[in-house]
């Protein structure tokens, strides 16, 4: 459910100047904070390996007061892969420590969340079956919901994951990236965790714009307060989850052209949908989801509004409106299956 989240809290210059002292890292030593909170984060890791500073400032009004955001990874606090609901307890303990035992004080009451990751993890055993679905997840569309997709992923300071096992999709607000974990942790040069193994990961990271946004009690807001608590909810990440990844990565399973025509040919729809969907898939295949859009008229092009319909036909018989290609093969695999299914589901 849950992978991460930052949170901001308000403490003094005098909180700031004895964290950074209790790892022995003199700050006026250093050209910039950043570079600071580098080495920081380099010996907190050895002994918090869950918590991150992201970035500390001066208040802008307040003399003596700082600003201190802090990443905190749930997966590292517990040591598991599962996170539920019902884990928050634990996890506020963890972090009420924390913050007690570097600053003397609990400044938890006090939070703001400024970002939290979503994540379903999901079990492809199967290496073939792992290398054909990122295969066909790129055809997936090039933007959506101003989500913009980027082939490779990145770490939290921004810098690209160069592995081909990935998708990232993101915008000013939301990020969506899917990847396998197992990779992931390769290109870090961090050990493999047992909850790792062939997993492919979907992450939604809500920042802190959304965020704020969904405080709001007007212009689309949901009056959500930034705290921790209110966004540890299954019920919250399943709505995010189907509004945010599946209108993405779409429903339905993967099938080889012939596979999806017998289950068009046996479905209730008339005969010139039929024929329509058989279109629809084929186009698809030859570029990419977006390519009936592109596409004029004369040329087999439709509207976004027949777009649209389309897909939900195509969900509705359980196929995934991307095609496994004919005779498809890669430097690892001669041949791939005729189906494949769609491991994300919720």
């Amino acid at each position: 459910m849950i992978h991460t989240f930052e949170l901001l809290i308000y403490v003094s210059g005098e909180d700031i100047q004895l964290l950074f002292s209790k790892y022995g890292i003199r700050v006026n030593k250093y050209r910039y904070i950043r570079a600071a909170i580098e080495e920081l984060n380099k010996k907190l890791k050895n002994v918090f390996p869950a918590y991150a500073i992201v970035r500390t400032r001066e208040h802008e009004h307040l003399d003596g007061i700082w600003y201190l955001k802090f990443k905190v990874d749930a997966v590292k606090v517990l040591n598991r892969g599962t996170i539920k609901e019902e884990d928050y307890e634990l996890i506020e303990l963890d972090i009420r420590k924390f913050l007690t035992r570097h600053f003397g004080l609990d400044y938890f009451d006090y939070h703001t969340l400024t970002r939290i990751d979503y994540r379903i993890d999901v079990e492809v055993l199967n290496p073939q079956h792992r290398e054909l679905l990122f295969r066909l997840l790129e055809k997936l569309a090039v933007k959506f919901a101003y989500k913009e997709k980027i082939k490779y992923g990145k770490d939290e300071n921004g810098k690209p994951l160069k592995y081909e096992t990935s998708q990232y999709h993101k915008c000013m607000s939301t990020e969506l990236i899917i990847y396998s974990k197992e990779d992931e942790r390769i290109a870090k040069g961090e050990q493999i965790q047992p909850y790792d193994k062939n997993i492919v990961r979907y992450e939604l990271r809500l920042k802190n714009s959304h965020l704020n946004s969904m405080k709001r009690e007007d212009k689309g807001g949901k009056g959500r307060p930034k705290q921790l608590k209110t966004y540890f909810s299954n019920q919250l990440m399943e709505e995010y989850m189907k509004k945010h990844v599946i209108p993405i990565v779409h429903t339905g399973d993967f099938y080889k052209i012939n596979e999806a025509e017998k289950i068009i040919a046996n479905s209730s729809f008339s005969k010139r949908k039929k024929e329509s969907l058989r279109k629809f898939l084929i186009t698809i295949s030859k570029g990419n989801i977006d390519t009936p859009l592109k596409k004029t008229k004369e040329e087999g092009g439709i509207s976004k509004p027949t777009h649209r319909q389309y897909l939900r036909d195509l969900a509705s018989l359980g196929i995934n409106p991307i095609l496994i290609p004919k005779n498809f093969s890669t430097e690892n695999y001669t041949s791939f299956p005729s189906f494949l299914k769609n491991p994300f589901s919720i």
